[in-house]
């Protein structure tokens, strides 16, 4: 018999208990919400509705879904929505994708500052690239910017990341003009690693000195200024990862990578294989060699804690516009760029709000053809309420499940 293929949710399932104990104390309220949520995602505990096929009888039950940002089964409906509206906001132009690392060194420091460490490295990376462009030396234009943070490698360690995709030429800086941008090369890579560095490492070393950063556990010696300090001289004699990778052909490529990346989560439920005697096993892709596609063994508890490391502070925004595309001004921006292209939109929609939390979705649908006959439609006829489950209470953290330390 072929068992069907494991969900996250199912690995957070089959331990959830034997992980509260271990973990609980030190899972910050985001976490213990994720952890929550996801065990109950599509289960009874969280209700749903009782459909009914009119043509032959035929019953089912579809319980409904959390609607948790780092729910990987959730985040496909989300980002099916939010495609749509941003379809409307895509320009006529070439579109290049590039991509700003935080160095592993500083990974710790960002794990224990989350808001401040992933915050400042969207705005230093934004920053970066429209100052550099708008410099007539390079482009000398006003761009669009759509910035999404990862924090995860493939192999569920800490890699802080953001992606970026960003139009290839921009509004003359009077607003005049369209800026053409080349077709085959944005901004040089080690100017924007080294306009990065520069502005990230001034950010963080300001959040130092206002005693906006933590240090607990084994991150303990860098309160000392001292040794905060020589950390960053150490990050500052290295190259900052910057890719600017090759531009796409229009506003069609640009929605497939889109749907790839903005509301992707640590790790898809298809790269898992199996679930046996509590080990995880899934796919991860080495990047370091081709592109080869590599198996992984983790114990189930170690596999989750790992997936927790991921989770977001609460009310933080990891899908950012910047530039022409800023939310304050977008609509202006975007209908002098077409006027000056000469392009139509191709909807008047207005943009959903992609930093709003998504809404607890229905699986299925009133108009969701039979399983058995093919014939009729099912239809709900009762709805399903949730069930009262008694969840271990938040305790307050003492020590710090990434790194077990106090």
């Amino acid at each position: 018999m072929i068992r069907p293929q494991p969900e996250v949710a199912e690995v957070i399932r089959s331990c959830y208990d034997e992980f509260l104990e271990r973990h609980g104390k030190g899972l910050t309220p985001e976490q213990r919400r994720t952890i929550d949520d996801l065990a109950r995602c599509r289960t009874a505990a969280l209700g749903g509705h009782v459909l009914e096929c009119p043509q032959c009888g035929h019953r089912q039950i579809s319980y409904n879904s959390c609607g948790n940002r780092h729910c990987p089964k959730c985040q496909a409906t989300a980002s099916a929505r939010w495609l749509e509206a941003q379809a409307a906001d895509l320009l006529p132009v070439p579109y290049f994708h590039v991509v700003f690392t935080l160095p592993s060194d500083l990974g710790p420091i960002a794990l224990h500052n989350p808001r401040r460490v992933y915050g400042l490295l969207m705005q230093a990376a934004a920053e970066t690239l429209i100052e550099l462009a708008a410099d007539p030396k390079h482009l000398g234009a006003k761009i669009g910017v759509l910035m999404t943070l990862h924090t995860w490698g493939q192999k569920l360690d800490l890699h802080p990341h953001v992606h970026c995709v960003v139009t290839g030429g921009g509004l003359s800086l009077d607003e005049s003009h369209w800026v053409a941008g080349s077709d085959r090369f944005f901004l040089p890579e080690r100017v924007l690693g080294r306009v990065f560095r520069g502005k990230f490492l001034a950010g963080l070393h300001t959040a130092f000195r206002r005693g906006k950063l933590r240090f607990p556990g084994k991150l303990a010696a860098l309160a000392d200024p001292r040794r905060f300090n020589h950390l960053l001289s150490q990050t500052v004699r290295t190259n900052w990862v910057v890719y600017a990778k090759p531009p796409w052909g229009g506003p069609a490529t640009v929605l497939k990578y889109l749907a790839r990346y903005t509301h992707k989560t640590a790790i898809s439920n298809r790269r898992l294989l199996s679930l046996d005697d509590d080990q995880v096993t899934f796919r991860w892709k080495d990047y370091a060699q081709g592109h080869q596609w590599r198996i992984m063994t983790l114990d189930a508890i170690e596999f989750v804690r790992r997936f927790l490391m991921h989770v977001l502070p609460s009310g933080f925004v990891r899908i950012r516009h910047y530039g022409i595309l800023a939310n304050c001004h977008r609509r202006e921006k975007l209908k002098r760029c077409r006027e000056l292209l000469g392009a139509i939109p191709t909807t008047d929609s207005d943009l959903l709000d992609s930093n709003s939390p998504p809404e607890r979705e229905v699986p299925v649908t009133p108009t969701q053809v039979c399983p058995i006959c093919g014939a009729g439609r099912m239809i709900v006829i009762e709805e399903i309420p949730p069930m009262t489950m008694a969840l271990a209470p938040l305790a307050q953290p003492d020590r710090c499940f990434t790194c077990d330390s106090s």
